[in-house]
Formats: C-alpha cells, sequence, structure tokens
C-alpha cells in the first residue's frame, strides 16, 4: 500500500474536525438545523449544540492541534450535548409541574444581565452574535428561571446538613485547614538584557544599575518613590500591592528572601533569571491551623454542594428511566 502523503493526512484530518464540530457558518443553514437529538416531544439542533460548543472550541483550538483537538472536541461535544438533554428534561418537568415565572423576575434577570455588560453596545453586539432578539432572550432567562426554581424545590430544599457531619468533614481532613503562611510583597526590579534571560549569562549593566539603586535606598531614598520611577516590574504602578505570595510558590532565591525578612522591612538584592530584585515585605499572615469556627461554614457550604450534586444525578437518572431520547 502507498504511504500517504502528510499533506494529504493533514486535509484529512482537517475535514475529520470539521464532521466532528459540523461547519459553523450560518449559510450552512440545512447543516445547523439538522437534528441531534430528541427529548420526548422536543428537539435539539445542531444551531443550539454548535452555539454552546463554538467558544470551547475556539479555546481548545490556541492551546491543541491535531488528533488531540479533534478528541478533545469529540468529548466536549458529547458532554454539552448530555447536558442540553438534562436542561430540555428539567425544563419539561418545570412545565408538568406548572412551575410559573412571573415577568417582574424576568425583569430583574435581565437587569442584572445587562449591569454586567460594559456598555449597550456589548449588549447589542450579544444578540446580534449570538442571533436572538429581546423576545427570544426574554424566553431563555424565563426557562432557566423554571429549571432553577424546580431544582430549587426537588434538589436544594430536600438536601440536608447535619452538624455531625460539618465536624466529621473537619476532624478527617484536617490537611485542608492549613494555612500556609504567605506574604504581600513590592519589588524593585532591573530586568537582564532579553540575551542574558534567554542564554542564562551575567549581565553586568543590569547589576550595576540595581548596585546604583540599593545605594540610594541606603542613602535614604523613599522605596515606594523609587519602585514608582524606576522598576520594571509589572506592578511598579500599584499604589500598594493586592496579591499574597504563598511560601513555595515562587523561586527558591525569592522565596528564602521573602520570608526570612520582618514586615516593613527590604530584602538585600536577590538575583533571578529575569533580573535583579528587591523586596519590601508589606504584609505577613504566620502559617497556622484554621479553626473549625472559622471552616464551618465553607464545610457547610462544601456538603451541600457535594450532596446536591448527587441528588441531581440521581434525580435527572430517574426522569431519564421515563422520558424518549433519541441521539441522532
Amino acid at each position: 500500500m502507498c504511504p500517504i502523503p502528510n499533506g494529504v493526512k493533514n486535509l484529512i484530518l482537517a475535514l475529520l474536525i470539521l464532521f466532528v464540530l459540523v461547519p459553523f457558518a450560518r449559510a450552512e443553514e440545512e447543516l445547523l438545523d439538522r437534528v441531534v437529538a430528541v427529548v420526548n416531544d422536543e428537539i435539539i439542533t445542531q444551531a443550539e449544540l454548535d452555539a454552546v460548543l463554538r467558544p470551547v472550541y475556539e479555546d481548545y483550538k490556541l492551546q491543541y492541534s491535531g488528533e488531540e483537538l479533534a478528541e478533545l472536541v469529540r468529548e466536549a461535544r458529547t458532554k454539552i450535548l448530555g447536558q442540553l438533554i438534562e436542561d430540555k428534561l428539567v425544563y419539561q418537568e418545570a412545565v408538568a409541574q406548572d412551575i410559573v415565572i412571573n415577568e417582574d423576575e424576568i425583569e430583574k434577570e435581565l437587569s442584572d444581565f445587562r449591569k454586567r455588560m460594559e456598555n449597550p453596545d456589548e449588549f447589542d453586539a450579544m444578540l446580534e452574535r449570538e442571533g436572538m432578539n429581546m423576545k427570544s432572550l426574554r424566553e431563555k432567562f424565563k426557562r432557566q428561571l423554571m429549571i432553577r426554581r424546580l431544582q430549587d424545590m426537588e434538589i436544594r430544599s430536600r438536601v440536608v446538613i447535619s452538624p455531625a457531619e460539618i465536624e466529621k468533614f473537619y476532624r478527617d481532613n484536617p490537611d485542608k485547614f492549613r494555612k500556609t503562611a504567605r506574604v504581600k510583597v513590592r519589588s524593585l526590579t532591573v530586568k537582564k538584557s532579553p540575551e542574558a534571560r534567554e542564554k542564562g549569562i551575567a549581565d553586568e549593566k543590569a547589576k550595576e544599575r540595581m548596585d546604583s539603586l540599593f545605594l540610594k535606598l541606603k542613602q535614604g531614598e523613599n522605596f515606594e518613590a523609587l519602585v514608582a520611577s524606576s522598576s520594571e516590574d509589572s506592578r511598579a504602578k500599584e499604589k500598594e500591592p493586592s496579591q499574597w505570595f504563598e511560601k513555595g510558590s515562587m523561586i527558591e532565591s525569592v522565596d528564602e528572601a521573602i520570608f526570612k525578612t520582618p514586615k516593613g522591612h527590604l530584602t538585600g538584592i536577590v538575583e533571578t533569571p529575569v533580573g535583579f530584585h528587591i523586596f519590601k515585605v508589606e504584609d505577613v499572615e504566620e502559617a497556622r491551623q484554621i479553626s473549625f469556627q472559622e471552616a464551618r461554614d465553607q464545610i457547610s457550604g462544601y456538603l451541600f454542594q457535594v450532596k446536591s450534586n448527587e441528588r441531581f444525578r440521581e434525580w435527572t437518572e430517574q426522569l431519564k428511566k421515563t422520558a424518549y431520547i433519541s441521539i441522532r
């Protein structure tokens, strides 16, 4: 058998990916509108599936290619279709149980959705991008609210977490409630040249510049002012540091220098593959065990979510047993 040329292999693979996704172009209306599943008396079309799958595909495409991309897309398609089927089943059950959503509830949902948009133009662009109008968007929100209301009735209202369960979880999982030491720091940074960073060689000019800045600090120059005027760190313009760094999360030389420096003090010059740094420790939280009182609400929320998910799976499985489901 003759070997298949690489160019032909790539073309075949590209076609396989396209067949998995089914073309997203809206011009292919016949293909987009084909039925991919039937749930009782409702259908799920290729267009509905693609609307959810498209952004996942675009994200995957940035990170993967070839057979790996095709396999991930197939898996995503299966999961998304399963979710759409479950949504149909739950909505149909909500209709069967006469769940009522009034216009005020829909209006509030719409208002909250608008507030998440940066500007009105973004909202209009979203409608156009999704091929929706206000009527279809309101209908979508109504369906979501009906599903949520039914889940509250059938799932969440029936989940109970006892104090004994919370205490047992805390006792059985001590490692989950240990807080690692962490710090907030401000850095004065002089970067090495691109060549020095790439090849891992010394950069005397960068070192001399940092030595000069360190001398200014010894002579009493304000650290924050020097950071603002001279640091090449991406956070140099921050008025105050906002990010906490846990012990062990940075490279060894930085980690060691920072965690042996008291709050309010400066480290010496620390060299890294990127450049030279001086750190000021702005805040410190020591390692400690989180108390049961502190952890109780967090544990309760976690156990509630776990039990809710279990109950939802059991409940939807019961719905599926009495439903007609056909995947095309």
